[in-house]
Order: C-alpha cells, then structure tokens, then sequence
C-alpha cells in the first residue's frame, strides 16, 4: 500500500456543500468549479487582475521613489518657474477671503524630476512663511495645458488647508505638507493660488516632486 498523502476526508473545496476526500477528488472538483464559469469569465479575471498588479505597481512607485524640491527662478512664468535654490519661495498672496492671483509655479520647459520620467505629481509643499499666523489658510494646485483659468472650471486643482504654529521662530509649521493630485505629463503648467479671511496676506513656499515610471528607463 502507497504512503498516504491525503489523511482528511470532507474537506471544504469551493461551494460550502462541495467536500473533498483524496487528492484526486480535489483536483476534480477544482475543475467542475472551472468548467462551471461562465465563458469569458477567466478573461475578465485576468483583466481585473493585471488591473490590480498596474494599481499595486503605481503605489509601489509612489512610496519608493526620489524626490525633487524646487523654490521659484527669478521672475518665474509659464515657461520657465523653477529653480533649485533655499532662498527664493514661491509667493502666493491672498485675496480678500477668497483665492488670490494664480502665480506659475512650474513651466512647459521645466522638468521637476528625472530625464527620461515622463509623468510627475507635486508631492508635497513645504511653507516657510505666511502673514497671517493665526487664521486658516486654503492653498491649491493647478494643472493644465491652457490658462489657470481654464484649468481650474475643468476641475484640474487639489487643495490643502494649513494653520500656522504661532511658537516664535516656527512661524510657518517648519514640516512638509503632503498634496494629493494625480500624476500629470512633463510639460503641463501648474499654478499655485492662496486664500486667506485678508486681502493680500502672502505665504511662501517651495514643492516637491515625484516623477514616473520610477526607475525611468
């Protein structure tokens, strides 16, 4: 007599009524569950499941990658916006309880990440000064290929709110501010808008970047 590769009898297989009792048994009734599908089902599970590994892959990309922080060039426009530098912010001043002017803060010539990435988001923002230090604030990103007008009635802005820490000497938090936005072609524009209970309360600040497929090929 063979060694005995099974040694439980009913065990549970699929369907709560469908119990096996040897190896061969199991392989069996696995395939009567796989006959039983419904045609073209094994294709939609696959599509399903490459759509799940591509999601699965973004994220991984998305925590294990570079980052690039960027403050403003000179005179910075719609070209040309970034430079790498500590000592000039991008400024973005309020209106009068509402959005203020849009200012450019990345150009169509401007690469914030990797030569040969072809897709970025702004990761975070980091805000090292701000008028107000006691209200809140709204500070959003734009994106898009025409005006900042344009971009924000398609809907094409992301949003964060921030307080200050009033503590002397850390007027603006002094930590990075995580922004949610979805991954946008190199060459895009963005802008940055702020809005304060002021007319004309400025807040400074430098971003960060992320650029995609990490690594790029």
């Amino acid at each position: 007599m063979g060694t005995e590769i099974w040694s439980l009898e009913g065990v549970p297989c699929g369907p709560p009524d469908m119990v096996v009792d040897s190896l061969a048994d199991r392989v069996i009734k696995i395939q009567v569950i796989a006959d039983a599908l419904p045609a073209g089902a094994d294709i939609a599970l696959q599509a399903t499941l490459t759509d799940v590994e591509d999601k699965v892959e973004i994220i991984e990309q998305h925590s294990h990658n570079i980052e690039r922080w960027w403050g403003a060039l000179a005179g910075p426009t719609e070209t040309n916006a970034i430079e790498a530098n500590v000592t000039r912010p991008f400024t973005a001043t309020s209106g009068n309880d509402t959005w203020g002017t849009a200012i450019p803060i990345l150009g169509t010539a401007d690469n914030p990440v990797l030569t040969n990435q072809t897709t970025f988001d702004a990761h975070r923002i980091l805000i090292v000064d701000l008028d107000d230090q006691v209200d809140p604030w709204r500070v959003r990103f734009i994106w898009g290929a025409g005006t900042s007008a344009d971009a924000i009635s398609a809907g094409q802005w992301s949003e964060i709110m921030v307080v200050a820490a009033i503590s002397p000497g850390n007027r603006a938090g002094g930590v990075p501010v995580p922004v949610r936005m979805p991954q946008c072609a190199i060459g895009l524009k963005m802008w940055t808008q702020s809005w304060n209970n002021t007319l004309n309360e400025v807040l400074d600040f430098f971003w960060g970047a992320h650029g995609y497929p990490y690594p790029p090929p």
